[in-house]
């Protein structure tokens, strides 16, 4: 009886079945290339960037580059939905920033404690440095030439030399004119011919001019010839030597030699906080290319700024009259920047990890920039 009645109770019970809680399947992670999808609910972020090659570039409105693959790649690993904002310099962006405007800070920007107080990092994924572009074209000038006659106190005695052969001048015309029948007799001829003779004996030590009559003249003829060579050596010695300092002043060849010269710089990038520091006369251009066409203008002197962007941009390039000179100085290390107390941080840094250890990292700097240390 006890058997049937528990057969019956199981009967009833068995179409409804059991409400058990079911184990949950672990997560797996995802391979290197899958990106995850994010859920439709997710927050759209804002990535800023500033054109910068070779990190951040654009070409037919589609981002490519450095920082932007290496973005991408982080996207897709932590399944982030983005959008890019472009800003027209590294201050606004680096101002955006701060404010918290952006929520990634897409560009290679040096970790330096400055900036850490007002905005977050994520890890370094590049070690670059700072290095000096200059003009290989550039050259003297007439008015840098005439500024060194003058600034040496050249001038003044050529003055005095000028001086000396108008005077010169005036005193043959009137000779001439007194001694010599067949010398013309309108003024302006008189002068003209006597002015040709002078400038014989000053340049060359040599005359068609009659020499003059009696002994008089004779020791005036040999004043004079001395006056015109002496005139020739100091105004030749004078002019190189000028020429020789300005090249030299010219010259640079490493940062030590910045000092006295007009630097260029991209506005809130490594260069400008670095001539801010030393105290050099510095220009701040919005984009590289614009600071590169003041350069080939003469309008600055050289160009401090990242020495991977200036390289990729000189290769680029090779049309343009642009080099690097002396080496690699004040090296830090680049990366992504954050506002300050960013919930990214972490996770970003995790995917960075991955990244690095399995050689991506690695082979993007190489694609980009091969050998470049």
């Amino acid at each position: 009886m006890i058997k049937a009645l528990r057969l019956l109770v199981f009967c009833l019970i068995l179409p409804f079945g059991t409400a058990l809680p079911a184990k949950e399947a672990a997560p797996r992670e995802p391979s290197e290339n899958q990106e995850t999808s994010p859920s439709p609910s997710q927050k759209i972020l804002n990535v800023g960037v500033v054109i910068d090659e070779p990190f951040d570039m654009k070409k037919n409105d589609v981002y490519q580059g450095y920082c932007i693959d290496l973005w991408q790649a982080l996207a897709g690993d932590l399944g982030l939905k983005f959008h890019f904002v472009e800003y027209p310099s590294f201050s606004e962006l680096i101002e955006a920033t701060m404010k918290g405007e952006v929520d990634v800070n897409a560009n290679s920007l040096y970790v330096t404690s400055k900036r850490l107080q007002k905005m977050d990092f994520a890890m370094p994924f590049l070690q670059g440095g700072m290095q000096i572009m200059i003009n290989e074209n550039r050259g003297g000038s007439a008015l840098k030439l005439w500024n060194g006659l003058r600034d040496s106190g050249h001038l003044k005695v050529l003055e005095i030399g000028i001086a000396v052969i108008l005077i010169g001048t005036l005193l043959l015309t009137v000779v001439d004119r007194y001694m010599n029948k067949e010398f013309p007799s309108p003024w302006v001829d008189g002068l003209a011919e006597s002015f040709y003779h002078v400038m014989s004996i000053c340049m060359t030590g040599k005359s068609s001019h009659k020499p003059l009559p009696g002994p008089f003249g004779k020791i005036m003829a040999g004043i004079w010839t001395a006056f015109g060579v002496a005139v020739v050596a100091y105004i030749t010695s004078t002019i190189t030597s000028v020429m020789t300092v300005n090249k030299l002043h010219s010259m640079i060849n490493g940062p030590q030699d910045l000092a006295g010269h007009k630097v260029g710089v991209l506005k809130g990038g490594v260069g400008e906080a670095y001539c801010e520091a030393n105290h050099l006369n510095s220009e701040s251009f919005s984009t590289l290319p614009e600071a590169v066409q003041a350069l080939i203008k003469n309008d600055i002197d050289a160009i401090v700024g990242n020495a991977m962007s200036l390289q990729w941009y000189d290769n680029s390039h090779p049309e343009l009259p642009i080099t690097e000179v002396g080496p690699i100085f004040e090296k830090k290390y680049c990366a992504f920047a954050l506002p300050l107390g960013s919930p990214l941080r972490h996770n970003l840094n995790e995917a960075l990890t991955k990244r690095h250890e399995s050689g991506y990292i690695e082979q993007l700097r190489q694609q980009y920039f091969g050998n470049i240390q």
